[in-house]
């Protein structure tokens, strides 16, 4: 198996270069997996540099998980759904995340996240 970084998924998903989409393609195709640390970036480089909305960046990184390996995939999908649904960062919702599926607390100070935590029932 093949892993693929960040740029192999975003010409994935933005087909903006035929050439390296096909390649893209043909690892993803071929059984690629890639790492927890792309998805951040990902998530970055769609918002800041295309002004992707965070629910398209969202079902884009959900329809390429389902093509693509990741560890902790159902982590990342749930953080995913989190992260279309509020306005946290990325990172917040994996803690959020993480957090729920194994019914530990998280600390922080960041006003937002407890918030949100406190809405899904997570004590903190």
């Amino acid at each position: 198996m093949k892993i693929v970084d960040t740029n192999y998924l975003l010409r994935y998903i933005l087909h903006d270069d035929e050439s390296m989409f096909q390649k893209a393609c043909q690892a993803i195709e071929a059984g690629a997996s890639t790492r927890l640390e792309s998805i951040p970036e990902v998530i970055y480089v769609l918002s800041r540099s295309f002004g992707v909305s965070r629910v398209d960046i969202a079902n884009a990184l959900m329809d390429l998980l389902d093509d693509v390996a990741i560890a902790q995939k159902e982590l990342v999908l749930d953080a995913l759904s989190l992260f279309s649904r509020t306005r946290l960062d990325y990172v917040d919702c994996i803690y959020i995340a993480e957090s729920k599926a194994r019914n530990e607390r998280v600390l922080t100070f960041d006003k937002k996240m407890i918030s949100k935590m406190k809405q899904l029932g997570i004590p903190e």
